[in-house]
C-alpha cells in the first residue's frame, strides 16, 4: 500500500490534470474567431439584415450598430452547420438575428450553453429523421437541449427563412428556440425565465399564463395552441408572437404584451 503522502500527491496531480482538461475544453468552446470581429461589419450582411429582419430594419442607426456587433460575436463563437442542405450568409444571419432579438437589451449575454446550431433541410421527427427516411413523422421545426442534444440547436431551414421574409409574422422558429435557452438559464426550462422576470412579477405572470391557456383551450385566442403543451412552450410561443407581430399582439393581448415588454426591456411595436 502506498504511503498517505504519495496518495495525496497523486490525487492532487489528478485534480490538476482534470482541471486543466476542463479549462482547455471550456476555452476552446468559448474561443472567439477573431477574424469575424475585425474590421467593419460587411456591407452585404447589412443589406441582408435590412431586407429580411424587420426588427433590425426598424432600429435607429446607433442601435443597428449594436445589433451588428452582437451578430458578429454570435457568429464568432457558435457553429452553424448544414445537415443535408446548403446554407449561405443569409441563413447564418437569420440564426444570429434570432439570438440577438430576444436579448437585445442584455448585450452581455451570448448563450453560454449553446455550442452549435444545425440547419436541417426541412422539418423532422423526434428521432431527427427528415423526409429522406421512411416512416418518419415530419412535424418538428426546431429543437434545443433535448436529452443528448446538450449545447445543440436544430432548426428547419424553410421555417427559418419563412420567419424572415421582411414581413410581420406570428411564428418565428428561431426566436422560439432561443426563448427556450433564455428560459433555461436558471436551471429550469419551466416558462418562468428568472433571468428576465422580477420575483414580485412571477405570480402575475403565472396568472396570465393560466388565463390565456384557458382561452386557447376554448378556441377564444389566436395564440398558437402549441402553447398548451407546457408553460415553457407558452413562453416560447408568446415570445415569437411578441417580437414577430408586436402591433397585433399588443392589440389582442395587452397584458401579456406589457409583461413581456417588462421582461425583455424592449417595446418592439415602438419601432414600427
Amino acid at each position: 500500500m502506498l504511503p498517505l503522502n504519495i496518495i495525496l500527491i497523486l490525487l492532487l496531480i489528478t485534480v490538476i490534470v482534470i482541471g486543466s482538461i476542463v479549462y482547455h475544453i471550456t476555452m476552446k468552446r468559448n474561443r472567439i474567431d477573431k477574424h469575424l470581429l475585425k474590421g467593419e461589419f460587411p456591407g452585404s450582411w447589412r443589406y441582408i439584415l435590412n431586407d429580411y429582419v424587420k426588427f433590425y430594419h426598424d432600429l435607429e442607426l446607433a442601435q443597428k450598430s449594436l445589433f451588428e456587433k452582437r451578430v458578429q460575436v454570435f457568429l464568432a463563437t457558435k457553429k452553424i452547420e448544414p445537415i443535408d442542405t446548403e446554407i449561405d450568409d443569409t441563413v447564418r444571419l437569420m440564426v444570429a438575428a434570432s439570438s440577438v432579438i430576444p436579448l437585445f437589451a442584455l448585450p452581455e449575454f451570448n448563450y453560454p450553453d449553446l455550442r452549435e446550431v444545425l440547419i436541417y433541410p426541412n422539418s423532422f421527427d423526434q428521432k431527427f429523421r427528415t423526409q429522406r427516411f421512411w416512416g418518419h413523422e415530419e412535424n418538428v421545426v426546431g429543437m434545443v437541449g433535448n436529452r443528448f442534444m446538450n449545447a445543440t440547436m436544430i432548426i428547419s431551414k424553410p421555417e427559418l427563412m419563412r420567419a424572415y421574409d421582411g414581413e410581420v409574422h406570428q411564428n418565428n422558429v428561431g426566436i422560439h428556440e432561443f426563448a427556450h435557452l433564455i428560459d433555461g438559464v436558471d436551471g429550469a426550462t419551466d416558462g418562468t425565465p428568472k433571468i428576465l422576470i422580477k420575483s414580485e412579477d412571477i405570480p402575475r405572470w403565472h396568472q396570465l399564463i393560466e388565463e390565456e391557456r384557458l382561452r386557447i383551450d376554448e378556441g377564444a385566442s389566436d395564440i398558437n395552441n402549441y402553447a398548451l403543451k407546457s408553460n415553457a412552450e407558452f413562453f416560447a410561443v408568446v415570445s415569437e408572437y411578441f417580437f414577430g407581430n408586436p402591433e397585433k399582439f399588443d392589440a389582442y393581448h395587452p397584458e401579456l404584451y406589457q409583461i413581456l415588454a417588462e421582461m425583455y426591456k424592449v417595446e418592439p411595436r415602438m419601432n414600427d
